[in-house]
């Protein structure tokens, strides 16, 4: 298992303790709001009878969406992932972009922190390192086949 998680590249490793960093510390803040957070969530979906725990849940499932390219690039090297990543990333910078622009929310330090490291973890699956890992898979030949 340890020479596994090494064949990783670091910049793999870094790209998933950056988005995990950045996931889990919206989740904990998210758990000390859960007032607000239910309030939005009732306010999206009005059809739903919000209370604590479905909040919690909707929460948890935030978080478990946020993880899931990380497993797909860490455990599996999946390339579709990093496309996904790259699209999201994108998306993510120009409504930052255009916020800034339109100047219509206030910014506060640790958003524009967090969108800076979403960004440079993007930028970290594009590395050679992290194009060797993510690159295509050529099994290795079966030498005893013709012996």
């Amino acid at each position: 298992m340890i020479g596994a998680i090494q064949r990783r590249p670091c910049s793999i490793h870094a790209y998933a303790l950056i988005v995990l960093a950045v996931g889990l510390d919206g989740y904990i803040g998210a758990l000390y709001s859960l007032l607000d957070w239910e309030v939005t969530f009732a306010e999206a979906v009005p059809q739903f009878r919000w209370n604590r725990d479905w909040t919690i849940v909707a929460l948890s499932a935030r978080l478990t969406i946020i993880c899931i390219p990380v497993v797909a690039i860490w455990f599996w090297g999946a390339r579709f992932a990093r496309m996904l990543v790259t699209l999201f990333t994108v998306l993510l910078l120009a409504s930052f972009i255009r916020a800034i622009a339109q100047s219509e929310l206030p910014m506060e330090t640790m958003d524009i922190t967090k969108t800076v490291a979403l960004g440079l973890a993007c930028a970290l699956l594009f590395t050679p390192s992290a194009n060797r890992w993510l690159g295509p898979r050529t099994p290795e030949p079966v030498s005893d086949v013709f012996e």
